[in-house]
Parts: C-alpha cells; sequence; structure tokens
C-alpha cells in the first residue's frame, strides 16, 4: 500500500505555486497556510507500525552459566518513514542480561532495517521468549502507536528464535564393580553371560552347547566352558548438597551451586538410566527430597518433576545457638537419608565443598559401605582475596577426599564429560 496522498496539500501546493508564478501575495501566503496545515496533521497523526522482528541466538544449546548473545533485527515494511521507533525484547524471566540491552531506539526509513545485540546468562532448562514490543512515535511525539510482534529466526527456522535449553549429555560417569543382580553396563570380577572374555573352566552339564570351547575340543577333546565378564546394573543415588553453604555463585547473575548441582544430577540421572542403571535422587538441604531408586524414561521424569520443585535453602538461623540448631538438623537429615538408601547403593555426591561439612558428609557415606564419587562444580571467584582464599580451601578439602573417594572438579565453563574423562585418566593412571 503506497502513501495516502492528501488532497488539501495538492490545493496548498498548487495554490503556493500559483502565487509564485502571478505574484500574488495573497494566493501565495494561502497556499503556505494550507501547506501548514497539512504538515501539521502529518506529524500529529499515529504513525504506520509496519515491521517485522528477527531474533538471532547464538546457541540454542548453551551449558550452564554462559554467555549466550541475541541478535534482534527489525525492518520497516512499509512505505513511511518512522521517526521514533522503541524496541523491548521478551527476554526470559530466569535469564538474566549481562551485556547489552534488550531495549533500543532508532529511525527507519521505508525498507531499512535496524540490529542491535545483547548477551544472557544461560541456567539450566528451557527458556522460551515473549513477543517483542514496539512503540512507534509521530515526529512531535504527540502520538504514538503500540504492538507486539512474534520474532521469527532467520531462515523461519521452527522455535529457532522462541527457546534457549540449557542441556547438554553427560557421558557416564565411571563407577566402581559394586552392582546389583539386574543386567546392565558396569563390569564386575566375575564370570558368566556377556561379550568380553573373562575365563574358561571345566566344562559342567549344565553349561549351554553356545558356552563350550569347540576350537579347544577339536585339539585336546577335552571339553572346557568359556565365561565372559558379566555387566549388571548399578544401583545409584544422586544426592544434591542443597545447603545454605552450598548457595554460592562465580559471579553475579550466574547459577549458584545448588542450580548447577540440580542441572548435573539430572544430566546424569539420564546417562545412568541408558546403560540399563536404576538411579535415585536425594535432596540434602532445608526442602529435603528423596526419590526411590528405579530404571525407565519414567524414573527419568520424576527425577526431572522433584528437581524443577525444589525451593531454595531456608535455614537462615541466627543467634548464639544457630550454628549448633543447623548442625543438628543437618545430622538429622544424614540419618533419615542413611537408613532410606539401600545398603549396596553407590552414591554421587554433587556439592561445591564450600565447607568442612561437605567433606564429612561424603566420608560417612564411604563409612557406611557405599562407594563415593564426588562431582563439584567449581564456584569459587577469581580476582578478589577472598575469592583466592575459598579456592585454597576448596583445593584442600578435594585432595583430602581423594585418598578415600573418586572427585570430579567440574568447572561450569566445561561440560561434565569433560571433566569426568579427565577424572578418568587421573583414576586408570
Amino acid at each position: 500500500m503506497g502513501p495516502q496522498w492528501d488532497p488539501g496539500t495538492t490545493v496548498a501546493l498548487l495554490a503556493g505555486a500559483g502565487g509564485i508564478l502571478t505574484k500574488n501575495t495573497t494566493v501565495f501566503l494561502a497556499g503556505v497556510v494550507g501547506f501548514a496545515y497539512a504538515a501539521y496533521r502529518y506529524g500529529t497523526r499515529p504513525p504506520d507500525l509496519d515491521v517485522s522482528v528477527e531474533r538471532a541466538i547464538a546457541e540454542r544449546s548453551p551449558l550452564p552459566s554462559s554467555d549466550v548473545e541475541i541478535a534482534l533485527t527489525v525492518r520497516n515494511e512499509g512505505d513511511e518513514p518512522i521517526s521514533d521507533l522503541r524496541i523491548v525484547d521478551g527476554v526470559p524471566e530466569r535469564l538474566g542480561v549481562v551485556s547489552g540491552s534488550p531495549r533500543h531506539c532508532t529511525s527507519l526509513r521505508p525498507g531499512e532495517e535496524a540490529t542491535f545485540t545483547y548477551e544472557v546468562r544461560a541456567r539450566r532448562g528451557t527458556h522460551e521468549f515473549g513477543r517483542t514490543g514496539l512503540v512507534a512515535r509521530n515526529v512531535s511525539g504527540s502520538a504514538e502507536r503500540r504492538t507486539e510482534r512474534n520474532a521469527r529466526a532467520p531462515g523461519d527456522a521452527a522455535d529457532a528464535a522462541t527457546t534457549i535449553t540449557c542441556e547438554t549429555r553427560a557421558d557416564d560417569v565411571p563407577l566402581p564393580a559394586d552392582t546389583s543382580s539386574h543386567p546392565g553396563q558396569v563390569t564386575t570380577d566375575s564370570g558368566g553371560e556377556g561379550v568380553e572374555f573373562y575365563a574358561t573352566r571345566e566344562y559342567q552339564s549344565s553349561d549351554p552347547m553356545s558356552r563350550i570351547d569347540w576350537k579347544r575340543y577339536a585339539k585336546s577333546r577335552e571339553l572346557t566352558t568359556v565365561d565372559f565378564r558379566e555387566t549388571r546394573a548399578a544401583t545409584v543415588m544422586v544426592v544434591v548438597d542443597a545447603r545454605t553453604p552450598a548457595l554460592v555463585a562465580r559471579r553475579a547473575g550466574e547459577p549458584d551451586a545448588v542450580e548447577l548441582g540440580e542441572y548435573a544430577a539430572e544430566r546424569l540421572a539420564e546417562a545412568f538410566v541408558r546403560r540399563n542403571d536404576r538411579v535415585g535422587l536425594a535432596i540434602f538441604g532445608p526442602d529435603e527430597r528423596y526419590l526411590a531408586p528405579a530404571g525407565g524414561d519414567e524414573q527419568v521424569a520424576r527425577v526431572r518433576a522433584e528437581l524443577e520443585s525444589t525451593a531454595p535453602p531456608t535455614d537462615h538461623l541466627e543467634g548464639i545457638f544457630s550454628e549448633r540448631r543447623r548442625n543438628r538438623a543437618n545430622e538429622d537429615r544424614f540419618d533419615t537419608l542413611r537408613k532410606r538408601m539401600p545398603d549396596a547403593a553407590q552414591v554421587v555426591f554433587l556439592s561445591p565443598m564450600a565447607d568442612d561439612y561437605a567433606v564429612d558428609v561424603a566420608e560417612r557415606f564411604r563409612a557406611y559401605g557405599h562407594a563415593v564419587t564426588v562431582v563439584s562444580p567449581d564456584v569459587t571467584g577469581s580476582g578478589t582475596v577472598g575469592g583466592a582464599i575459598d579456592r585454597i580451601e576448596r583445593d584442600e578439602r578435594l585432595t583430602a577426599l581423594r585418598g578415600s573417594v573418586r572427585v570430579v572438579d567440574w568447572s561450569p565453563d566445561e561440560p561434565i564429560r569433560t571433566a569426568v574423562s579427565a577424572a578418568t585418566a587421573r583414576w586408570s593412571g
């Protein structure tokens, strides 16, 4: 649709031109007045708002605490200029803006476009962008038009402009060989059914024909049976340290250690179930939760639901007896958790190791006969004296633990699998 031409403007222009040609001042002034009136009408009416919006998300599946660039492009699809266009992007509520601004002001000629960028910090979960708000004002600022647009993605890819999913697959965490009788993918030091050769033994009448070593029989006429290394499922309890000391983050706007622990718990639960293990979940803190070990996709869904419904720590006790009361509450929680856990369960303890009590928890799990793997997100700050002290103390705690339990030192800047691979190399070395 082309620009609408006002007949009054035409008359005013003709009158002005006629006044100049005839040198008639009265006619010329009449044209000037008419033109001024037409210009006033143009300057005071609400502008057209025919604008398209495109949102480009640099990384739609980022790691927790990583920064993601958002580029928003607006284009004037109309035939009239927009002298004052204001844009507010619909940033997801749980994503903090760490660089730039989701607000922008510009002017656009017909067919012209403008692009601005900002960065958000990723957090665990799926985050959906809202509609982009647009406000267009006329030249005088006396009238405006408001609307909202759904941003499309470059190339119109479905959902590519609306969601960020902070989710990455975790590789399997190597576990000690304590197993249950369910078939799975944890190797044992016992022979039986499997695919990896373990040993040969004297044939017994109950042995299946498929396990007879026929090559040896052809050479020596002796019947022997081949045993393979068995793989069985582990029972794993994923325990998230959700006490108040774990409510720490490296920098403002980043996920704290409890959020990182919950993120890792979900990823690890998926990994354990994929290899046919039985997995349970415990939230060790004021909002204590317990989910008994089980297998299958249904268990993964239950783990995810428990994690999404957890609340931040609330045991901010004050006063002279606060530390004693907090310690007593932690002891009660530990005793309750230990009694509910299966005796043969292996423990994956997700904790930033922000205090000595976290070390005590890991060592006590080990003392009660559980094989323990500690996965510790590093949320110590940098660049300050306090951050340096926190880092030294955490390193000392992890060093003390490595003598009795397996430790995965995980930086949120890297995938879990990278930290696990480094730890596995150390364990096997």
